[in-house]
């Protein structure tokens, strides 16, 4: 690379910095569903503007891809979905991830090797924990305040591990369709604190985290702006461990917003879905008749 495109580079990178406080909304991603994607912010907007293109055709570099077993491939893809069994992998509409000649893909590099640089063990340890142990529906009832105490949720819970079945099987065929390296095969500085058994190209975590945000704010609307600062905490977390680019992030909150949008249009899911809200309702109430009881004795 020349120091002319380094220097572009940087700049762009001190302009992130500078500027993410104060970076507008964006473009919509073309989402027609009855729920809108949030419009692209903060750093990826920056990211976003350098341009996903490849530096020129055929280089090395662009042909690294993830390596593929299709026995296992075919393993993972044998669970087939709950709810969205008429739809297929191309009804989702995701960006191709950049180029990895591209000056996007520079940029986001550098900005994790900047987020390795200056990340403490305080970081480490929470995004690893993060990482490692999601959270359950009884665990969000707890923090958003609905209940005080362990509540057994069989509905939420059988919910739940179906919308899992379904987005694993569109998950990992976006990851198997892609096949994207992960930063530091790229980046050999990046030194990622998680063994990466898959390739990159939408984050599994990421696209979860938003997963649960978009359902659990149809459960409590109130907390929408904390379920959906949870799920960004999430993105940061796997950039902080170095396993993801910025670009992995946002497309898993395009897919998952595509994704919970069609669950959304889905009977059997719909149905399911108010199940739980009277489930979650007949605890929250439970909960403050208790603690009203409490108050009286």
């Amino acid at each position: 690379m020349s120091g002319k495109s380094c220097k572009k580079i940087n700049l762009f990178i001190l302009a992130l910095f500078i500027a993410c406080p104060f970076i507008s909304y964006g473009q919509n991603n073309g989402i027609s569903s009855d729920k809108e994607l949030a419009p692209v912010r903060g750093n990826y907007k920056v990211f976003e503007s350098l341009g996903p293109k490849p530096k020129s055709a055929n280089l090395a570099i662009d042909q690294l891809k993830f390596p593929f077993d299709q026995a296992w491939a075919d393993k993972v893809l044998s669970i087939k979905p709950v709810y969205l069994t008429s739809v297929s992998v191309n009804d989702f509409k995701i960006p191709d991830p950049p180029a990895n000649s591209s000056d996007q893909t520079r940029a986001e590099l550098n900005y994790l090797l900047t987020l390795q640089y200056n990340r403490s063990l305080e970081d480490i340890t929470t995004s690893i924990y993060m990482s490692d142990n999601p959270e359950s529906p009884n665990d969000v009832g707890q923090q958003i305040g609905y209940w005080t105490d362990r509540q057994k949720l069989p509905l939420t819970d059988s919910l739940m591990d179906n919308v899992e079945k379904d987005g694993d099987f569109f998950l990992w065929s976006l990851k198997f369709k892609y096949a994207r390296v992960r930063p530091y095969i790229i980046e050999p500085k990046i030194h990622d604190l998680e063994e990466s058994r898959a390739s990159s190209y939408p984050s599994g975590h990421v696209t979860y985290a938003y997963i649960r945000a978009f359902i659990y704010e149809e459960l409590a609307p109130e907390f929408k702006d904390f379920f959906i600062s949870k799920a960004y905490t999430m993105s940061r977390a796997r950039q902080i461990i170095g396993v993801h680019y910025p670009s992995d992030c946002e497309a898993s909150r395009i897919f998952a917003r595509q994704f919970v949008n069609m669950l959304f249009e889905n009977e059997k899911f719909r149905q399911d879905f108010e199940n739980v809200k009277k489930e979650w309702a007949a605890k929250k109430q439970e909960s403050l008749n208790n603690t009203l009881g409490a108050v009286k004795m």
